[in-house]
């Protein structure tokens, strides 16, 4: 009597740049909510629905994996700031609401707040080095180039942070959303190309 074979689908296996893309994807995520310290590797892998000893075949340690969560989204964020139409596109990527803050953005908090060092992190942007090449072609003399675009990540990173806390502070909670976005996209403008 021949054996039948089971008719139960096996999951495929991943390949390995989809285990990384899930691991990133969930230590972004982990990362932003507990701190990088706060996370095991172990919870890692089970949110990415991975194998936990592939985090450490294919990528290494927590800080190799924060390294590589920060390098990967600067890279993300250096491709959408490179194909936006114009300056002011990219000024309007990097601008976001206090609405809707950035995962990323939490979890570099955390990492620098738990003692982490910004230049082993990651060292030079990718993303805000597209923002420093579009301002140089305005003819913006060094470091002045790089100085605007540090003030206005600066004012872009703080307002994510810790915009419902600022906008309370200074009295601006009756300021419709819609118009605190405007006002502020339009200083981080002003910031970046001067003037007003």
């Amino acid at each position: 009597m021949a054996k039948e074979m089971s008719t139960a689908t096996q999951p495929a296996a991943l390949g390995r740049d989809e285990v990384i893309r899930r691991l990133v994807a969930a230590a972004v995520e982990l990362f932003a909510k507990e701190g990088p310290d706060g996370v095991a590797l172990r919870q890692v892998a089970s949110a990415a629905g991975v194998n936990y000893g592939l985090i450490h075949q294919y990528i290494g340690t927590k800080e190799d994996l924060l390294r590589l969560v920060v390098r990967s989204v600067s890279e993300q964020a250096a491709e959408r700031l490179s194909t936006a139409n114009d300056l002011d596109g990219a000024i309007r990527e990097m601008v976001r609401s206090q609405r809707n803050p950035s995962a990323y953005v939490a979890m570099l908090g955390w990492a620098l707040l738990q003692g982490r060092d910004a230049h082993a992190l990651l060292g030079r942007s990718p993303a805000l080095g597209v923002l420093v090449e579009r301002l140089a072609q305005l003819d913006e003399a060094e470091p002045e180039t790089r100085l605007r675009v540090e003030a206005m990540v600066a004012m872009s990173l703080g307002w994510q942070l810790f915009g419902p806390f600022i906008r309370s502070g200074v009295g601006l909670d009756d300021m419709a959303d819609e118009d605190l976005d405007a006002a502020h996209y339009r200083l981080a403008k002003e910031l970046l190309l001067g003037g007003g």
